[in-house]
């Protein structure tokens, strides 16, 4: 697979050797290319390490999901039990008080995941 454009990931091990290196005296632009990297990219590491006391992984943006991995497999038993279910029917089978309401479109879009379609 090809990797993008852009910033090289880095494992956290990867990181944590990085920082330990830059610890011992090493200048971040030798640890860049020992590792094949930016020297701004060493500084980044350098910079979270010193802002998060450890080095973490950070998830990525985005908005979080209004589904659970459960109400996903309650939404594709009740697709399976009768596949001529409309999505608001499923909605409404599904929706339990304690957790948000999916939309329909959100529900089509669990579905499209699964090879559901229609």
């Amino acid at each position: 697979m090809v990797r993008p454009f852009g910033k090289k990931t880095f494992t956290v091990d990867v990181r944590k050797s990085i920082v330990r290196g830059h610890e011992l005296g090493v200048h971040p632009k030798i640890l860049a290319t020992q590792f094949g990297c930016s020297s701004s990219q060493i500084y980044r590491i350098l910079k979270n390490n010193r802002d998060d006391d450890g080095v973490v992984h950070r998830h990525s943006p985005g908005r979080p999901r209004t589904t659970s991995r459960a109400m996903d497999r309650n939404i594709l038993r009740a697709c399976r039990e009768d596949l001529r279910r409309t999505s608001t029917d499923i909605q409404v089978s599904v929706t339990s008080p304690n957790e948000p309401v999916p939309s329909r479109k959100t529900i089509r879009r669990r579905l499209q995941v699964a090879g559901l379609n229609g």
